[in-house]
């Protein structure tokens, strides 16, 4: 009689999450549309209003404040034509650093990286691993048997066959592989150095952008009292979930306070919190040619072991993960004021996966218990943890993605009047500065590397534009930055809001235990879940 109950309450669930499998048939405006009409409307309306007679220019000098995934695949992806003159890169980081974070799966964005270059791909795809399968189990209901239950399990390789063409190459090669973060990064960036000479220059935590209406450009201000020259013609932000180059596109400045800038103030904390431990490559392990996710549901939390890709011909590494729900914390909503709580932790902690908060082994040991008092199968678990030398803790953060500041703003001159006027100088946000997601669904690295190509795209296209009208009134920079906006807003907004839903589900409470456990049996039986995870795979760019 439960057991019935509660798969009715699960497939109830399927008519709203049926909305969030592909939103676009319900919200994605047609070419042609009303509502694109509208949006053109509008864009052309505002750039009537504040126009004035400031000569364009194409944007030839470009600075990417961030140097994660995003920033490094977007000076790629800008270098890839002669196009672009300047392309400089800062990083409040001292260095990159290929021992922090965690392993992250690629299918979108490696098909964005082929289309960047085809053997920057090749080279990322031969130091990962391709992903095989993912499987989520459950502790058992009832009887002596401490043998799990499986819920689901996912062909990766045979559902990309099946369902997502865009994921397979022109020669049959599956475009779905894990691979450390940092090793990423480090591949990004050596790649950078050796095809087009960039070097990032660390050490440089924004704290200002200025133009100060010359025709020289943008220039930037750091905390050690730095600038730079006034000569860019756009400043993108991929600096992060707490991103300062957001202050400037929400509010027109970034409210720097010198070393003391944490950046945006709009990362909201999910009350979810992660610790994992990542396990070196050794030999035993160097002949894995696939890697594996594996699920273990247990009474308020969950965990994960996954592998990954280290390095070409390096040995796989592996992690193991504990998801549960801060004490603190009704989802994100404080239990209480963080004044009252004097083992609260601080909001700023650890709000992206490529710091470094190392924790000490006896905290993940202390995790291991709770492993246990979840009933959750800990033995694939403790086998990782008893090998790491690698810990960390943080907690997930998000966007709002139904902000109405949106992702683009257009620097003005001093003393311009009220509206302002068009200068066609812009900041605009990319990767986690933008869209930034609980990580679920594995895609926050992959929506980074397609808004990086979409972004890139539409600054050609202006370019472009701009190189063959005679007619400035049909140059205008601020409507196609403001498409790459809607082009990549609801794909990433889609993933977010099913990302939340499946992390506050997993880790949800004992009491909706058996609940969740039942979902996730009656989403893949009937091909949902596969449904789901195809989708956020699929590249939108």
């Amino acid at each position: 009689m439960v057991t019935t109950t509660i798969i009715t309450s699960a497939t109830v669930l399927l008519s709203f999450l049926a909305l969030i499998i592909d939103p676009s048939c319900a919200f994605s405006p047609v070419k042609g549309s009303a509502a694109t009409k509208r949006t053109t409307f509008a864009s052309s309306l505002w750039a009537s209003i504040s126009a004035d007679n400031t000569e364009l220019q194409p944007v030839r000098k470009v600075a990417i404040i961030g140097s994660g995934i995003c920033g490094l695949s977007l000076a790629h992806a800008l270098l890839r034509s002669g196009d672009i003159e300047v392309v400089d890169i800062f990083d409040s980081r001292t260095e990159l650093d290929e021992k922090i974070g965690s392993g992250i799966q690629l299918t979108g964005g490696m098909a964005a990286l082929r289309e960047i270059s085809p053997q920057l791909q090749r080279n990322v795809a031969d130091a990962s691993l391709p992903l095989e399968r993912v499987i989520s189990r459950c502790r058992p209901w009832f009887g002596n048997s401490n043998e799990p239950w499986k819920l689901l399990e996912l062909d990766i390789q045979k559902s990309i066959r099946t369902n997502v063409e865009e994921l397979i190459t022109e020669d049959g090669e599956v475009l779905a592989y894990t691979i450390l973060r940092g090793t990423l990064q480090r591949i990004l960036h050596e790649e950078l150095m050796k095809e087009h000479d960039i070097q990032v220059q660390f050490g440089k935590r924004l704290s200002g952008l200025d133009y100060s209406g010359s025709d020289s450009g943008i220039s930037l201000q750091f905390t050690d009292g730095g600038s730079t020259d006034p000569k860019y013609d756009l400043v993108v932000g991929a600096d992060g979930i707490k991103s300062i180059v957001k202050d400037f596109v929400n509010t027109g400045k970034t409210n720097a306070d010198g070393a003391d800038n944490n950046g945006s103030s709009s990362a909201i904390y999910s009350g979810i919190r992660i610790t994992f431990a990542i396990q070196e490559g050794d030999e035993i392990d160097k002949d894995t040619t696939g890697a594996q996710f594996t699920q273990f549901f247990g009474n308020g939390a969950y965990a994960l072991t996954s592998m990954y890709g280290a390095g070409k011909g390096e040995p796989v590494a592996k992690g193991a993960f504990l998801i549960y729900m801060d004490d603190d914390y009704i989802g994100p909503f404080p239990k209480r004021k963080a004044e009252e709580s004097s083992d609260a932790k601080p909001l700023d902690e650890n709000i992206d996966w490529t710091q470094d908060n190392r924790v000490p082994k006896d905290h993940v040991e202390e995790c291991l218990e709770v492993l246990q008092a979840a009933s959750i199968p800990s033995n694939d678990v403790a086998r990782i943890v008893e090998k790491s030398n690698r810990f960390f803790d943080l907690g997930v953060y998000f966007h709002n993605p139904f902000s109405l500041n949106g992702w683009v703003r257009e620097f003005s001159k001093p003393n311009s009047g009220w509206f302002g006027s068009k200068t066609s100088k812009y900041a605009v946000l990319a990767g986690d500065a933008a869209h930034a997601m609980p990580p679920f669904l594995g895609q926050g690295g992959n929506q980074a590397i397609q808004d990086a190509v979409c972004l890139s795209s539409k600054i050609f296209q202006y370019n472009s534009q701009f190189q063959q009208s005679t007619d400035e009134d049909n140059v205008d920079l601020k409507v196609l930055l403001k498409e790459y906006e809607n082009r990549r807003w609801l794909p990433t907004a889609s993933i977010t809001a099913k990302s939340a839903f499946l992390g506050y589900l997993e880790a949800g409470s004992s009491f909706f235990s058996n609940f969740r456990d039942a979902f996730f049996f009656v989403m893949g039986k009937v091909g949902v879940a596969e449904k789901v995870f195809m989708d956020s795979a699929k590249p939108k760019m």
